[in-house]
């Protein structure tokens, strides 16, 4: 029982991370978020790391469609490196706290920015890289991305009325 209701948590995070990733660039054009990022970073606290590597494939292919590059599989591929790495830093953080989420977010954006890097050197284009883009890219955007989390996989759900067989994402 309990593990259908994780798996429901999970999949409606899923689909709010793709709804974010839908209508938020229509708002925000110029933020790039990792709107995937909060789901993945959830993920870590409830699967198993070979589990979480599939949904972030699966996260990675659902940026990969949404996005304008020439590529499949660049964000995808970015995302299961980025897990790789940061999946096992789960232990240093409490699944219960209500920092977890954005700091874990915070550095899935920006090992997933530093992964970017080459992987569009490599299949795309060249990135201009230069101090205001350091500024941006590797401090600006992965701390939006740490709010974007918080607000909407943590602060949202915890305003919203529980049942108590009810439980909302990382809770």
């Amino acid at each position: 029982m309990r593990t259908r209701f994780v798996n429901i948590r999970l999949y409606l995070a899923f689909f709010t991370a793709l709804a974010c990733a839908i209508a938020l660039p229509a708002l925000f054009p110029s933020w790039k978020l990792t709107f995937f990022a909060p789901f993945i970073i959830i993920t870590y606290y409830k699967k198993p790391f070979s589990a979480c590597l599939w949904l972030a494939l699966a996260s990675g292919l659902a940026m990969d469609l949404l996005s304008d590059q020439r590529h499949l599989g660049i964000h995808a591929l970015n995302y299961c490196l980025t897990t790789c790495i940061l999946y096992s830093q789960k232990n240093n953080f409490f699944e219960e706290s209500l920092s977890t989420l954005p700091i874990m977010t915070f550095l899935f954006a920006l090992i997933s920015t530093i992964i970017q890097i080459p992987l569009y050197s490599l299949f795309e284009k060249k990135l201009p890289l230069s101090g205001q883009w350091l500024l941006t890219d590797l401090l600006l955007f992965p701390l939006l991305d740490a709010i974007y989390g918080f607000a909407a996989f943590r602060l949202i759900p915890f305003f919203l009325p529980r049942s108590p067989k009810r439980e909302y994402f990382m809770d």
